[in-house]
This record gives C-alpha cells, structure tokens and sequence, in this order.
C-alpha cells in the first residue's frame, strides 16, 4: 500500500517538476531570396553579443550543430576578436581570407520578462480525493504556481560574402524559464529546422 501510495505521489509531482522548466523556440518571419539556388559551402558564424563568453558559446554551438549536418561551418572568434569586431573593413578582410563564402549572423533584438500563471491539474474523482491526507498530499505536490517567463526575440540574418548580398533572414521569439544554454540550443534547433527546410543548409 506504501509503495502505491509512493507510486501514485512520483506521478502526481513529475508534471509539476518538468513542466515547471520548459524552453520553446518559435519562427516569427522568415524571407529568402528566391533568386538564390546555390548551397553555402563554408558558413562562418558570428553572434553579436556583450560577452566574449556567450559569444564563444553560441558559435561553437551553432557551427557544431552545421558541421553535424554535413555542412561546413567555423566560428568567427578564431580568427576575430571581440575588439575586432567593431571595425567593418577588418572584418570583411578576415572572413574573405578565410574562404568562407557565407555569412550566418545572429543578434539579440529585444528581450522581455513576462509573468504567467501555471494552474495545477485536475485528477479523477474519488481516486485521488477520496480521504484527506490523500487529498493533502494532492495539495502540496501539484499547486498552481506563478513564474518569470524571459522571451528573446533573434534576429539571424545569412549573407553572400562575395556579393554581400542578403540571401535568407529569419526572426524568432524564444520563451524559457531556464538558463541561457537551454535558450541556446532551442534557437539553434529551430533555427537549423528552418534553413534546411528552405533549402538553405543540410
């Protein structure tokens, strides 16, 4: 009956507990040219952020993920520094002397903390009600709760170095509850869906 009882309780609290941490991702606009029939053959990835740290993260994660695929992608903090960023000529020398051919950069546009309200479940009558420490129990596992949503609107934007041409451009929102790696690898997630799917990538 205790082992039931346990049983009944691990159920109860593991929607609390996992539902409690979530991280979506989700393509807001999206635009490619039509023109473009090529497939990028080396890809160097660049995120715009404040921190060399996060800048390494994402890019490391991002190029990984490419490479996963069969494509061929490197992050721009091996050959560019965050100080050299700022300086367009330099770069534009840098990615050309590279032999990359693309350019896929990602930058934070906006970024908002919005309160939700979790409501706890509703379970069958009498099974889960029928005496008061049961119910108790019930109560104190699974309560509707309030929380801090963060949302971050990306831009990421892919470029023809030859032409400096725009060829492919999306925005995406991501909602999450959990630390920025988790919102790193849902975006780049959604993010590789999408350019596969337009026939950008692998």
């Amino acid at each position: 009956m205790k082992r039931m009882k346990l049983f009944f309780l691990i159920l109860i609290a593991v929607p609390f507990l996992f539902g409690s941490c979530t991280t979506t991702t989700v393509m807001k606009d999206v635009w490619k040219d039509s023109t473009y029939k090529g497939k990028p053959q080396k890809i160097i990835v660049i995120m715009v952020a404040k921190s060399p740290d996060m800048r390494d993260l994402f890019e490391n994660r991002f190029a990984g993920e490419l490479d996963a695929r069969g494509n061929n992608a490197f992050q721009s903090h091996t050959i560019i520094t965050m100080e050299e960023l700022r300086d367009k000529e330099l770069v534009k020398s840098k990615i050309r002397s590279s032999g990359a051919d693309t350019v896929l950069i990602s930058r934070l546009v906006d970024t908002k903390t919005i309160e939700s309200y979790n409501p706890g479940l509703i379970y069958v009558v009498p099974d889960y009600y029928h005496g008061w420490w049961g119910y108790y129990n019930v109560v104190f596992a699974d309560y509707g709760y309030t929380g801090d949503v963060r949302v971050a609107y990306i831009e990421t934007n892919l470029y023809d170095v030859t032409t400096g041409k725009l060829i492919w451009s999306g925005h995406s929102k991501t909602e999450r509850t959990e630390g920025e790696q988790q919102l790193i690898t849902a975006f780049i997630q959604v993010m590789l869906k999408k350019l596969a799917s337009d026939g950008i990538i692998k």
